[in-house]
């Protein structure tokens, strides 16, 4: 099943960049030097987050992202350092005044935990909540020109990873070729630029094809965590322009990454190796590691475009170059 979002597509702004913004890149618990784990995509003046571990809300407020752009959250799975800040938060955007729709997709007793919340006078949003569990392996949200799947990860309990996919976007506008066929500068450019023909002054038709190169691929993310290396891994990374991958543990500590169903830098290095991804983050770092070096240096061996996020790291990515 897929959760459709009604809101207003943003045409616009289509070819402004999107922003990663990590709020909490640790493990287990809250540490002074890192958060648990959540992060949000901006695009196109709309706010997404992935995982809402404790104390998200106050590291949003520390970020320059606004919650009252967010419009859907993904949950992984239940374990705490991924959903114990969706109460606070929720309670937040109520005080707030919040009454546009907020879309929550997570695993299967979603709507039973937040029903709780409601019997228990927890939270009373002001706002709808419509609320999604993810059944399958599939489509789970889509929105005005991107589409979010979902597919089962290798963890202790229940737990999805996301790929979001936009649709291709049209070709780079020739202003040149525009001009020889007499466009003149203004609206028309636009309306031939966002795929529809216009007419000119002499009854003359332009189609898009004609001023309008090769079409070209939408921005693609992949999100696993928390996971040991899986089919499924694979699947949601192949090709992306970014992967964002659980690190719990540095290369050497497959053993004890695996028996608890996580993954270690080589794995997540090895996982955007063989799906061809673009770019590796790593995150939902053990809180015992603090030498970043040691994570990072240990993926870097096998896929060299990598990252370790720290807390209010932000990655802009520019859809020109992607």
């Amino acid at each position: 099943m897929v959760r459709r979002c009604d809101r207003i597509s943003y045409a616009l702004a289509r070819n402004m960049s999107l922003q990663l913004t990590f709020l909490g890149t640790g493990s287990g618990k809250p540490m002074p030097h890192r958060n648990v784990s959540s992060f949000t995509l901006f695009r196109d003046g709309e706010l997404f987050m992935f995982d809402c571990g404790e104390a998200t809300q106050i590291q949003l407020s520390k970020s320059a992202m606004k919650p009252g752009a967010l419009e859907a959250i993904f949950i992984t799975h239940f374990h705490g350092d991924h959903v114990n800040g969706l109460p606070g938060l929720i309670g937040s955007l109520t005080l707030n005044q919040r009454e546009r729709p907020l879309d929550l997709i997570g695993p299967s007793g979603m709507k039973e935990w937040f029903a709780k919340l409601r019997q228990l006078s927890i939270l009373w949003p002001s706002f709808p909540v419509r609320i999604h569990e993810v059944d399958g392996p599939g489509p789970v949200y889509e929105h005005d020109n991107f589409t979010v799947t979902a597919r089962p990860l290798k963890h202790r309990i229940e737990t999805w990873g996301y790929r979001l996919v936009e649709e291709e976007r049209p070709g780079r506008f020739d202003v040149g070729a525009a001009r020889e066929l007499g466009v003149p500068s203004g609206p028309m450019f636009g309306e031939l630029q966002s795929g529809e023909s216009v007419t000119l002054d002499d009854g003359s038709v332009v189609d898009p094809h004609e001023v309008l190169g090769p079409a070209r691929p939408g921005f693609k993310m992949a999100y696993c965590a928390d996971t040991q290396p899986c089919d499924s891994c694979g699947e949601l990374a192949e090709d992306v322009d970014v992967l964002v991958h659980e690190s719990t543990y540095p290369a050497g500590e497959e053993e004890l990454a695996h028996e608890r169903g996580h993954s270690t830098a080589a794995d997540a290095a090895r996982c955007a190796r063989d799906a061809e991804a673009r770019k590796l983050i790593l995150t939902h770092i053990s809180q015992r590691y603090t030498r970043l070096d040691q994570i990072e240096s240990g993926a870097r061996e096998i896929f060299e475009d990598t990252e370790v996020a720290e807390d209010l790291d932000e990655f802009t990515f520019d859809r020109r170059e992607v």
